[in-house]
């Protein structure tokens, strides 16, 4: 699509669409008058570009009787007022009522437009993706005390009872001295 003869293409959907809306109100009932009435008064708005009045009346205008063309124009105006999401949903609804309209192709053109912009609107208000904050690991904790470890208490038992084996043995009487061997023992003094 070139982007340049877009506004002209947009333009002439405008009208032609606007153009065909009237003859289809040319019924005599009431709801024809009401719709035709608020048909000129949104026209009147539109053209000279207050969108939020000729919405409210194009919105009238298509309650009064539903017509396709209504949608279309209701597109426009909030193409018109930025508002991206109501226009692409109005122009959809607009294919949807009317399959065989003419100006399909510029109508799906002008929502494919209006999608780009839309995820554009969205991509920058996107808030940037939170910092992850890595901590370090935690130090490890300090080494426990000799004394608080099981084996400094079992060699403490061991060293404990060999002494008091020891001193059993040591203070036995008779246990002054050499051992008596059986061929008695040589004093070397």
């Amino acid at each position: 699509m070139d982007p340049r003869g877009a506004p002209l293409r947009l333009l002439a959907v405008l009208l032609a669409t606007l153009a065909a809306a009237p003859p289809a109100l040319a019924g005599g009932d009431d709801a024809d008058k009401r719709a035709r009435a608020h048909f000129r008064r949104a026209e009147t708005h539109f053209a000279v570009g207050r969108f939020k009045e000729a919405l409210a009346e194009y919105e009238q205008a298509f309650e009064a009787r539903p017509l396709p063309g209504f949608l279309f124009n209701i597109g426009q105006c909030h193409r018109n007022l930025g508002h991206l999401e109501e226009a692409i949903f109005s122009f959809k609804k607009y294919l949807r009522l009317k399959p065989d309209a003419k100006d399909r192709a510029a109508v799906e053109d002008l929502i494919a437009d209006l999608e780009r912009q839309l995820a554009a609107q969205r991509a920058v208000r996107a808030p940037p993706p939170m910092p992850v904050l890595v901590l370090p690991p935690p130090p490890p904790p300090p080494p426990r005390p000799f004394y608080t470890r099981t084996w400094f208490w079992g060699a403490a038992a061991v060293v404990v009872a060999a002494s008091v084996v020891g001193v059993y043995f040591g203070t036995r009487p008779g246990a002054s001295g050499p051992p008596a061997a059986p061929l008695g023992n040589i004093d070397f003094r």
